[in-house]
């Protein structure tokens, strides 16, 4: 799926700048433990904590790159979920495995894996990244309902191209085509002057505002 390579860019960042200050966000969240804990301990036990959910999550991302995600790395990623809910790992594992699920062809299982990440994310950019994902993949099930309600979600104008655009594509397959050329006009506007050749060929296709859509 051509939106799982376009968002590689963001998810390396989050990756980025989680390894360099994860450590700190933990600690300033946990002043009250630290106070029973002691500074240093806390310290100590974050930056040790911050380190095994990356070393879990790098161990279970290099696998389902090289196509081999068994299932001793598959309890790797359950174990970032349950154990390490509070980084970022825990739901870009998910997503992870979502793609390489959807790869594998088992489409049930990719949508599981991105309703966790879109649930459970404690990160804005992976929550919504997991959305627009989880959308994509429940308009192409048909499942247009929970497709709507996430494309509603409130988000960051960085995201604003990626919902209506998707926007766009449901109420294209839903056959409510008005509503389509407003949520892609809507896109095209957002994204600047950078629309995507796809994205402007998706307006292109459906002619004039003026057609009947009925």
């Amino acid at each position: 799926m051509a939106e799982f390579e376009s968002e590689d860019q963001e998810i390396e960042a989050i990756k980025k700048w989680w390894k360099e200050n994860g450590a700190s966000l933990l600690l300033g969240l946990g002043i009250g433990v630290a106070a029973l804990l002691g500074w240093r301990e806390y310290l100590a036990y974050q930056t040790e904590h911050a380190a095994e959910a990356s070393d879990l999550f790098e161990a279970v991302q290099a696998q389902a790159t090289n196509g081999k995600l068994d299932q001793t790395h598959s309890d790797r990623a359950d174990e970032l979920r349950s154990d390490y809910d509070d980084t970022p790992y825990a739901a870009l594992v998910s997503l992870t495995q979502a793609k390489y699920a959807y790869d594998s062809g088992d489409v049930d299982a990719a949508i599981e894996h991105l309703r966790w990440a879109s649930n459970n994310s404690n990160e804005i950019d992976v929550q919504h990244v997991a959305n627009l994902r989880l959308a994509k993949l429940l308009i192409e099930q048909k499942q247009f309902d929970e497709a709507e309600t996430l494309l509603m979600t409130a988000h960051p104008p960085s995201f604003e191209v990626g919902y209506e655009e998707l926007k766009g594509d449901l109420y294209v397959a839903k056959g409510q085509i008005a509503e389509a050329r407003v949520a892609y006009d809507k896109a095209i506007n957002a994204a600047a002057g950078k629309a995507s050749r796809w994205l402007k060929l998706k307006r292109q296709d459906l002619g004039n505002a003026g057609i009947d859509n009925s």
